[in-house]
């Protein structure tokens, strides 16, 4: 029978899916994160979830195999986060009649879910494109994934390297028609504090929100947001006049074992991974259109890292309509930490938890007495040359 600590449970629901009795659900923590809860009158001590515990049960990392700069030359990358990879590769899988499960941020009984959903049309592949800041539910996604392979039907899985890691320890083996891409994770948030941060922007505004994007690149390949509501309008936001998604930034509302995630590194599960390739102008200068080259970073660039071999072959079967460069690790984490090691815990984390627990609105109100001297630090960098801040960044790193 499974047990667990905060710390060493990512919720991604292996072992719920993989019993045989039922006797597991995934159920909310008071902070809304999602734990294994087991019905002891149900449970015959298999050993089953154990078994398949992935994030517990580590594997020995895989040795690197290539790493590239990249953007999708078949795709509109302004749907996308970054370079439009998983929308190029995913495009090339439902082309050949496959299925592909990614997150999808779902407006449903007026609330917003970011949930896992599988797609066969192409019409669909924009429910999946840009970055989604919360865990997502996962669903029942797992088991029919494993339905779809079993009948033959190759799919495409992207998601956290948790996510991705919980549903090959499900499987308990290979498959030649599963292709898997992992994003680079900071961390995830729970839903209830999206979903408690979403009602009070619409208290605030008078008028539900219907969408919410993260990364919104009609203004550049920066962190911009906006939100969509019923009456029509669309607010455009930077991060700092969002609590919700400044606190994402600086690591203070993700769940415990984000801190401590050992997927933070080279020892990715994905057979592909993708991310930002923060700071390419430092690195790559060559590359810029700038500087005569192919890429213009303004649109957004991606980190591409082949993990193994079943990457490769991900690569060489749907990746027809990727342009890439070769890169390196080394240069690919300089500035994208998370390839290097997890988040920082920081005490503020239990503050905001604490708080909303009560409601966001004192959350919110604790956000807004620290955004004085967010808004100063802003002002202070915006007027700092360009060349002194690639300096800075060269040594130091991107924060």
């Amino acid at each position: 029978m499974i047990s667990y600590i905060k710390s060493t449970c990512c919720g991604c629901g292996a072992c719920a899916f993989v019993c045989p009795k039922g006797a597991i659900s995934m159920q909310p923590d008071e902070d809304g994160f999602v734990y294994p809860q087991v019905d002891e009158a149900k449970c015959v001590h298999c050993g089953l979830c154990e078994k398949v515990c992935a994030y517990r049960n580590q594997t020995p990392p895989l040795s690197l195999k290539e790493v590239y700069a990249a953007v999708s030359g078949d795709t509109d990358v302004r749907e996308s986060a970054s370079g439009g990879l998983f929308a190029s590769f995913a495009q090339a899988v439902l082309a050949d009649g496959g299925a592909v499960y990614g997150c999808a941020m779902e407006y449903e009984n007026g609330k917003l879910w970011p949930r896992h959903i599988c797609i066969t049309e192409q019409q669909d592949l924009i429910r999946l494109k840009g970055s989604k800041y919360v865990q997502s539910d996962l669903g029942d996604s797992y088991r029919d994934i494993q339905r779809r392979l079993t009948d033959g039907k190759t799919v495409l899985f992207s998601g956290t390297p948790c996510q991705v890691a919980g549903l090959k320890g499900f499987l308990r083996k290979d498959y030649a028609n599963l292709f898997t891409v992992d994003i680079v994770c900071h961390g995830v948030p729970s839903v209830k504090l999206f979903q408690d941060y979403i009602e009070f922007e619409e208290k605030k505004r008078g008028a539900k929100i219907t969408s919410f994007h993260f990364r919104d690149k009609s203004q550049g390949w920066k962190l911009y947001g906006s939100m969509t509501l019923d009456n029509g309008r669309t607010v455009y936001f930077e991060p700092e006049e969002s609590s919700y998604y400044q606190m994402f930034l600086n690591s203070y509302t993700y769940r415990e074992n984000c801190y401590t995630c050992p997927y933070a590194s080279d020892h990715r599960p994905g057979d592909i991974t993708i991310g930002d390739y923060w700071c390419i102008e430092l690195v790559h200068p060559e590359l810029l259109a700038e500087n005569s080259g192919p890429l213009d970073h303004e649109k957004g660039v991606s980190c591409m890292i082949v993990n193994n071999d079943h990457g490769q072959a991900l690569l060489g079967t749907y990746g027809g309509g990727i342009l890439r460069w070769p890169s390196t690790y080394e240069k690919a984490s300089k500035y994208n930490h998370q390839l290097i090691g997890p988040s920082q815990l920081k005490p503020e984390r239990e503050t905001v938890l604490s708080l909303s627990r009560e409601n966001y609105e004192k959350v919110e109100a604790w956000y807004r007495r620290r955004l004085i001297p967010i808004r100063i630090n802003r002002a202070v960098r915006a007027m700092i040359p360009r060349s002194i801040k690639d300096i800075v960044k060269a040594a130091l790193g991107r924060k």
